[in-house]
């Protein structure tokens, strides 16, 4: 299985059904991203062919996704174990 390791954490296909990649925080894996939709550029390669380069699109994508927050009500884009976190960086280069 094809494994890129950007910063701290190593990406990999994700095992979960519709998501397209995956990784370890903390003991716990965590999947991100719909295989069924494109990204504005994804770091590992893996799916790059799904990279769509739209900056509009992209910004758009990062304002909606910042307002994200868990049960507790805290932000998840600041949170390594969210998917949120780790799609608005490896997909959406935020």
């Amino acid at each position: 299985m094809v494994k890129k390791k950007i910063g701290k954490y190593t990406y990999e296909k994700s095992t979960a059904k519709g998501k397209k990649l995956m990784t370890e925080v903390k003991g716990k894996k965590v999947h991100f991203g719909d295989k069924n939709m494109s990204q504005f550029k994804d770091k590992t390669g893996i799916y790059k062919s799904k990279d769509h380069g739209d900056e509009k699109r992209r910004k758009n994508y990062l304002s909606r996704s910042g307002g994200i927050k868990d049960k507790s009500g805290k932000l998840t884009k600041n949170d390594p174990t969210s998917a949120n976190y780790h799609s608005r960086r490896v997909l959406w280069n935020a």
